[in-house]
C-alpha cells in the first residue's frame, strides 16, 4: 500500500495548480439552466471553487477547497452565469460554519467532502434551486452519461468573465480507474472519462462542483491527472452516496 501511495503522489496533479483554466471540451451552459451551481469566492471576489446547493442553507463542496481559500471568509454566490457581471438573479451569502468530514485525508483525497452553512436562507426561484441528493445504497453504472460544470479559474485575467461551462462525461469502471491510479481509488470515489474523444472533463477552479447523473448530485469534483480531461487518467470525484448519513446528520445537528 505504501508503494501505491508513493506512486499515486508521483502522478497526482491537484486541481488548483493546473495550467488550464476551465471545463475542458465543453460549451457554455444555457444561463441559469443549472440553478444549483455555487461559486465560492475570496473576499476580493476571486472564484476558487465550485459547490452545490443541496438545502436552502447548505452548500456541498470538496474538503480540499479549504486549502485553496479560507472558507471562514468565503463569499458564496448563487444564481450566477457570468461571474462579476451584473445579474439580478445573483444572491450572495457568507458562511456561518464549515464542516469538513472527519476522515478527510489531504494526501489520498479520501473523504474529500465538506459542508458550508450559509448565514441566511437562499430564496428559491428559477435561477436558484437545490439539487437532490442520490438515492441511498445506489451506485452509478459504468457507461452512464453524466455532466460536470464550472467556471474554472478567475485568477487569470483572460478567464475572468467566462460564463458557466459544462460538458458530458461517462462513468468509468472503478476497478479500471483504480489500476490507472495505482490503487488510490476507493469505493467512496467515482471516476469519469471519455475514451476516444478529445479531452473532456473538469479543470482548475472546478473543484467542489457537482457530478450530475440522473438529475442528482452523485459526485463532488476532487482530483484529476496532469492534463485536464485526459482520458488516460480518469477524473475522480467523491461519491456522495457514501456520505449521505454524515450529510443528513450534519444538517440536522447544525
Amino acid at each position: 500500500m505504501m508503494i501505491h501511495l508513493v506512486l499515486l503522489t508521483a502522478v497526482l496533479f491537484i486541481l488548483p495548480f493546473s495550467e488550464t483554466y476551465r471545463i475542458v471540451g465543453g460549451h457554455e451552459a444555457r444561463p441559469h439552466s443549472r440553478p444549483y451551481m455555487v461559486s465560492l469566492q475570496t473576499p476580493f471576489q476571486s472564484h476558487f471553487c465550485g459547490g452545490t446547493l443541496i438545502h436552502p442553507k447548505w452548500v456541498l463542496t470538496a474538503a480540499h477547497c479549504q486549502e485553496v481559500g479560507s472558507l471562514d471568509v468565503t463569499r458564496v454566490v448563487l444564481g450566477a452565469h457570468r461571474l462579476h457581471l451584473p445579474d439580478r438573479s445573483v444572491q450572495v451569502f457568507s458562511t456561518l460554519k464549515s464542516v469538513q468530514h472527519p476522515e478527510y485525508n489531504p494526501q489520498t483525497f479520501q473523504s474529500d467532502i465538506l459542508l458550508l452553512k450559509l448565514n441566511g436562507s437562499a430564496k428559491i426561484n428559477p435561477a436558484v434551486r437545490t439539487l437532490p441528493l442520490p438515492v441511498p445504497n445506489t451506485d452509478v453504472i459504468p457507461g452512464t452519461s453524466c455532466s460536470v460544470a464550472g467556471w474554472g479559474s478567475t485568477f487569470n485575467a483572460r478567464s475572468k468573465f467566462f460564463p458557466l461551462m459544462e460538458t458530458d462525461v461517462d462513468i468509468v469502471n472503478r476497478k479500471d480507474c483504480n489500476i490507472t491510479w495505482l490503487g488510490g481509488i476507493s469505493e467512496s470515489m467515482l471516476c469519469t472519462a471519455t475514451p476516444g474523444a478529445p479531452f473532456k472533463g473538469f479543470c482548475d477552479g472546478d473543484s467542489g462542483g457537482p457530478l450530475v447523473c440522473r438529475g442528482r448530485v452523485e459526485g463532488v469534483v476532487s482530483f484529476s491527472g496532469q492534463y485536464c480531461g485526459d482520458p488516460r487518467t480518469p477524473d475522480v470525484y467523491t461519491r456522495v452516496t457514501s456520505f449521505l448519513d454524515w450529510i443528513q446528520k450534519t444538517i440536522s445537528t447544525f
